[in-house]
């Protein structure tokens, strides 16, 4: 009986020593994510058409999750990773995609 009650207090204490362990691996903090906002100078936009280039070109891009094109304001807003690319690629790439002169605003 004591063999017993020895053995399922072992099984519980492995249980309970596995299940902190996997709880532990679990809430440890992940890195902070890379997302950050820039904003293009974008020159030659003349029409609502003109964004969607512009929006189409940046989405394309690998590391950017979102692109706001406005022609009024002669500007993009692109969303991206910074552990994928950075500002001065992006506005490299609109520019080749469109032909638009493209620039990080300052």
């Amino acid at each position: 009986m004591r063999k017993v009650l020895a053995l399922a207090a072992a099984i519980a204490v492995s249980g309970v020593a596995t299940a902190t362990a996997v709880r532990a691996q679990s809430t440890q903090t992940k890195p902070a994510e890379a997302t950050k906002v820039c904003t293009m100078k974008v020159t030659g936009m003349t029409c609502s058409g003109c964004e969607a280039a512009v929006e189409i070109a940046a989405k394309q891009i690998d590391g950017v999750k979102d692109a706001k094109a406005s022609y009024a304001k002669g500007t993009a807003e692109v969303t991206y990773d910074s552990a994928k690319t950075s500002p001065d690629a992006i506005a490299k790439a609109i520019a080749q995609k469109t032909g638009y002169k493209t620039e990080v605003a300052k």
